[in-house]
């Protein structure tokens, strides 16, 4: 596929004028580069990458040996390294529209409003927002569930309940949610990219220490018998989807410094040699030392050596404060829009006041939701089914197809990867709603799991 031929990687902003398109569905046209939103465009290749492997590479990492569990090995490995190749493929294919038109679009909504008319702002919105909010939610679950991984692997069992740390999880969250856009947190995903490094190497190591020392003797077949078994790989392939999940590649874009497409190439590229690399390493190990008996996250089998896997839930707590941020960002964004005045300087009272309030409050809403039903490892496959499938591996399909006509390989090639992935979004839906049903009966309001 030539993606250079007519696809709108010829980046227009070297001009001495940045045009950005507006409409009711929220865009916004502005002649004068002096009146563009202070971010715009400051970030280098490196911060890009920062943002991709923050927004992709999470605390789902340690769930992929369970996701693996559920697929077997040739399936589990299959689905892993298809879905990175497709999401790197899409991550391709938005960046080179994020000036389609010869307009520079910094939000997912208004590149689809420019490709598909008004129609577009469904065809986004509505899957982005669900996915933004359930992904924070089940960050502070996650987080929560870290803090206190750590306090009784250090102290022991205490009378502090999970409600108590998500608290404390969310509120670090309050503090970082007041730093103004997407280029501000560039730092925090920095130290996230560490943090995701870091664990995953922790991880790998003491699976395979688990393995070599420990009598485990694990079982690699698929679980389940007939229907179970086939639910259970629609489960697998939701929790894959959630991995790989990125509803913010045009955000993202925003702060990439001219030319853009050739910011984002190396921006995606370094963040997608870190994902996939962190993936297959923990995947195989974690699954080669437990088999189908390893825990919703790896790190719940891990126990030796303490300190070690202490670090690691460390490592992977930090983390998910730069991944809760980034999916933070479109809601964030649309309230500053919204309530304030986004073209304004960055710290006007207006804007300030703006912020604190509608970021505590969503923020506290979160807290709310995660302390009621502290279930992640349910919901993961739900929201990669849901929100994760449509945006990364459907959307960016049809939205390309629609912008530059391809003809001949180019189109089917596209379709087929759409369509592939329809069904398998359809599958993992039904699988995640089944399992959620099946696990009702243990499900209590603030549970202290």
């Amino acid at each position: 596929m030539a993606l250079g031929e007519k696809t709108g990687m010829e980046d227009s902003a070297h001009a001495n004028k940045v045009n950005f398109s507006k409409d009711p569905e929220g865009q916004m046209e502005l002649d004068d580069k002096q009146t563009v939103p202070e971010y715009v465009g400051k970030g280098e290749w490196y911060h890009i990458g920062y943002h991709m492997t923050a927004a992709v590479a999470s605390v789902p990492t340690l769930g992929l040996p369970f996701a693996v569990s559920l697929l077997g090995w040739g399936g589990g490995l299959v689905a892993l390294i298809a879905g990175g190749l497709v999401t790197m493929f899409t991550s391709f294919l938005v960046s080179s529209m994020l000036e389609y038109g010869g307009k520079r679009h910094i939000r997912f909504r208004d590149l689809s409003v420019a490709v598909f008319g008004k129609s577009g702002w469904w065809a986004v919105t509505p899957f982005q927002f669900a996915v933004c909010i359930g992904t924070t939610i089940a960050n502070h679950i996650v987080g929560g569930q870290a803090i206190k991984a750590i306090d009784v692997l250090a102290r022991g069992e205490t009378p502090v309940t999970l409600t108590q740390y998500i608290l404390v999880f969310g509120a670090v969250n309050l503090i970082l949610a007041q730093c103004p856009n997407f280029h501000s947190i560039r730092f925090v995903n920095q130290t996230a990219t560490v943090c995701t490094i870091s664990f995953s190497i922790i991880a790998v190591a003491l699976s395979l220490y688990s393995g070599f020392t420990m009598d485990l003797q694990p079982d690699y077949t698929v679980p389940g018998e007939g229907v179970n078994k086939l639910f259970n790989i629609f489960n697998g392939l939701g929790i894959m989807a959630f991995a790989y999940g990125n509803t913010v590649i045009p955000e993202i874009g925003a702060t990439a410094k001219a030319p853009a497409m050739r910011t984002m190439k190396g921006g995606i590229i370094m963040g997608y040699c870190t994902i996939v690399s962190a993936y297959l390493c923990v995947s195989i190990t974690g699954y080669w030392a437990f088999g189908n008996g390893v825990k919703g996250l790896v790190l719940g089998s891990l126990t030796n050596p303490g300190w070690a896997v202490i670090m690691a839930w460390a490592f992977a707590a930090v983390q998910l404060f730069g991944t809760t941020q980034v999916y933070c960002q479109p809601i964030y964004e649309a309230c500053d829009k919204t309530f304030g005045n986004i073209l304004a300087p960055t710290w006007n009272l207006k804007n300030t006041i703006v912020r604190l309030i509608c970021r505590t409050v969503f923020i506290c809403l979160c807290i709310l939701v995660g302390a009621m039903l502290p279930f992640f490892v349910d919901f993961m496959s739900l929201i990669g089914a849901i929100g994760f499938t449509p945006m990364d591996f459907v959307l960016p399909q049809f939205l390309w197809i629609k912008a530059y006509k391809p003809k001949g390989f180019s189109k089917w090639f596209s379709l087929l990867v759409a369509i592939i992935y329809i069904i398998v979004g359809i599958m993992a839906c039904i699988g995640a709603v089944r399992s959620i049903v099946l696990n009702a009966v243990n499900y209590s309001l603030f549970a202290n799991l």
